[in-house]
């Protein structure tokens, strides 16, 4: 049985009266997922002790299977990491940082693999520009494409996409969807709510050195606000039509907006194929049907107010 490539058992760092875990938190192959908290909260420190930076006071962490503490250089490879707000030498190329990391990592002629995660990032027309006129966002990018070299199986990305303009995150976020459709993990850390929501399979949610929520986006709304919302475009709806909806077995509310409908259902609940069947069958146009905008960010505001969820 192949282990796991990410596990944080029972983790804990203590810093004088600052007390980070127990941290338990297991991530499996091809997930993506989304570590979340406010600054200070401990998501920096279970970056450190899982890459090896920093020794738990207590319990156990895994990379690959490996102690990253005891068995540093095996446990790393196969890892890339992207730390926020890279600290590159600013009178190197993108080209030269990538060979330099290239030729540290032992890959054998390195020049096609730098061109190809240059690429993929989308940043190989500046490939020998200096990074110190590189903008932010540009050096973030590279960050990411040093972290691909060599096609690691766990990425670990602190903040990615920090500094990106919409188009470089669109990019960003479907290099990273490919990357995880190929098989590799991803363990994200991130602010950036509609990002999470975009790309990250599943969340976890650490706050003031507790973890307080693991599992799928939907759990947490769930967990967190007892419901989500559901948004139903369509033309052609009629009164009647509407109060079919809010008999609707799980449905606790119908709100009319322009275009449509917001039905709010309880937690657990599957109402959408009941409601698609309600109105194509009355003849109005059902154009689209999906869970409520920012629900994960409201969870998240909920959830760091209550200190509550559901913990690991």
């Amino acid at each position: 049985m192949s282990a796991l490539p990410i596990e944080f058992l029972g983790a804990v760092k203590q810093y004088g009266t600052k007390k980070i875990g127990p941290v338990d938190l297991t991530v499996k192959g091809g997930e993506v997922l989304g570590f979340l908290g406010p600054n200070g909260s401990g998501k920096t420190t279970c970056i450190r002790m899982l890459l090896g930076l920093a020794r738990p006071s207590a319990g156990r962490v895994r990379l690959r299977g490996k102690d990253p503490i005891r068995n540093h250089v095996e446990a790393l490879t196969g890892v890339g990491y992207s730390a926020e707000l890279p600290n590159i030498q600013t009178f190197l190329t993108p080209r030269e940082v990538t060979i330099l990391t290239a030729s540290e990592m032992g890959l054998k002629s390195p020049a096609g693999e730098v061109n190809r995660v240059l690429e993929e990032v989308g940043i190989i027309e500046y490939a020998d520009t200096k990074v110190g006129k590189l903008s932010k966002g540009m050096v973030q990018r590279l960050s990411v494409a040093q972290a691909m070299l060599g096609s690691p199986e766990v990425m670990v990305l602190d903040e990615p996409m920090i500094g990106l303009d919409p188009a470089g995150t669109a990019h960003l976020r479907e290099v990273l969807r490919a990357y995880a459709k190929g098989g590799g993990t991803i363990l994200m850390s991130s602010h950036i709510m509609s990002e999470v929501e975009d790309l990250c399979s599943s969340v976890a949610l650490i706050h003031s050195g507790r973890l307080l929520f693991r599992g799928t986006q939907r759990e947490m709304v769930e967990s967190v606000l007892g419901a989500v919302v559901v948004r139903v475009e369509a033309r052609g709806l009629t009164p009647a039509l509407v109060e079919e909806v809010r008999k609707v077995g799980g449905v606790t509310g119908v709100e009319e907006v322009e275009g449509g409908l917001m039905v709010k259902v309880r937690a657990g609940a599957e109402v959408r194929p009941a409601i698609a069947r309600l109105i194509t069958d009355s003849g109005a146009d059902l154009l689209t049907m999906a869970e409520g905008e920012r629900m994960l960010e409201k969870a998240y505001i909920e959830a760091l107010k209550s200190g509550g969820g559901k913990a690991e």
